[in-house]
């Protein structure tokens, strides 16, 4: 994670945010209203949602140190989401 975490030092998070040859499959499950808000926000600005996703995470990841993070994400309402 501390790899994921660092910028290049002129704060750009990674080349490889949107490449396709580095990226890894993942299936969510989002609400209804965060996922209208990803569609639309991806439309407006002619991004992928996945894009979004990714720089989202990386943002959180450098805000977040890795100890807290699991309170900080039950204290916003997380959970497993297993059917």
């Amino acid at each position: 994670m501390n790899q994921l975490k660092r910028a290049n030092g002129n704060g750009v998070l990674s080349p490889q945010i949107g490449n396709p040859q580095n990226a890894q499959r993942f299936t969510v499950n989002l609400s209804a209203d965060v996922g209208s808000e990803l569609r639309e926000m991806a439309s407006q600005h002619h991004v992928s949602e996945s894009s979004i996703v990714e720089v989202a995470l990386r943002q959180l990841f450098l805000k977040i140190d890795g100890s807290a993070l699991g309170t900080f994400l039950r204290d916003r309402g997380a959970c497993l989401r297993r059917r």
